[in-house]
């Protein structure tokens, strides 16, 4: 279960091409070669230790999900990290693979003490990433699991974190922002913005501000994500998504924090659910 979350969650934040032009049927599993991984509770955060990093290694997907497998909200808070080397293949990714397979240690703290936290390690060698883009085969790539319950990390007041839409459903504005409880650097776009729509049998598809740049406010607190979304989901005809169906929808924001020399995607806030039709 959780590799398909993690599957799931791959095609929901970035690959949004991926998912306008389909979905394959069969599969290629790759060998693990005993890659595994371990979360430890640590006063910073949680500390994440890989166990035999394949040597061909040129792209790594953290993901976290703050709750268990058993928490149904889960699939709503969801922070990440993606880390390359000179192959930039995802938005916001760090080149700094060499370091992470060196070191085989990345810290994330960006954690509230009590609670658990379910992460999701994937790597690809180059030739994977391109099956992952490129295959028309359902492409399985190596992934290792753990879960933690985190004692202590840096915060933020979630309660007061306000992320409104607008009555057409068609614009976020992050209208009260975080308040972490360290000093942090941020990248040069503070936040950035999703809009996801839930489809049957548990799939979703998504498009962030990097898909419609141009819907960005000046000071970067209010995102326009319509019409834009419904002209490019209609102009690739979904065969999954159908004309007048009313689905469930929800945005999110999140911040983009470097710590360490990684850049973390840290989940802060999301609308409410509402009705999506084409």
């Amino acid at each position: 279960m959780y590799q398909f979350r993690f599957l799931r969650k791959i095609s929901i934040i970035l690959c949004f091409a991926l998912v306008i032009f389909g979905c394959a049927t069969s599969t290629i599993q790759t060998s693990n070669d005993d890659f595994g991984l371990t979360a430890e509770a640590v006063p910073e955060g949680i500390l994440l230790t890989f166990r035999n990093i394949p040597s061909d290694v040129a792209h790594m997907w953290i993901g976290i999900s703050r709750g268990g497998a058993d928490d149904p909200e889960s699939r709503h808070i969801y922070s990440y990290a993606a880390i390359e080397g000179t192959s930039r293949t995802w938005v916001n990714s760090s080149q700094n693979i060499d370091k992470v397979k060196q070191t085989g240690m990345v810290l994330f703290p960006f954690v509230e003490a009590g609670i658990k936290y379910n992460i999701t390690v994937t790597v690809y060698n180059e030739h994977e990433r391109k099956l992952f883009y490129e295959s028309t085969e359902n492409f399985l790539p190596r992934t290792a699991y753990a879960e933690v319950i985190a004692k202590n990390g840096i915060y933020f007041n979630r309660d007061n974190v306000r992320i409104e839409l607008n009555a057409a459903n068609s614009t976020v504005t992050l209208s009260s922002e975080p308040v972490f409880s360290s000093e942090l650097f941020f990248d040069r776009q503070k936040y950035s913005f999703a809009v996801f729509i839930m489809l049957d049998d548990n799939k979703s598809i998504s498009a962030g501000d990097h898909h419609f740049p141009g819907g960005l406010s000046s000071d970067g607190l209010t995102w326009v994500f319509e019409p834009q979304w419904s002209n490019a989901l209609k102009r690739h005809h979904l065969d999954w998504l159908d004309i007048n169906s009313n689905y469930s929808a929800w945005a999110d924001a999140r911040a983009i924090i470097i710590y360490d020399d990684i850049k973390w995607s840290v989940e802060i806030a999301k609308t409410p659910e509402f009705p999506f039709s084409l």
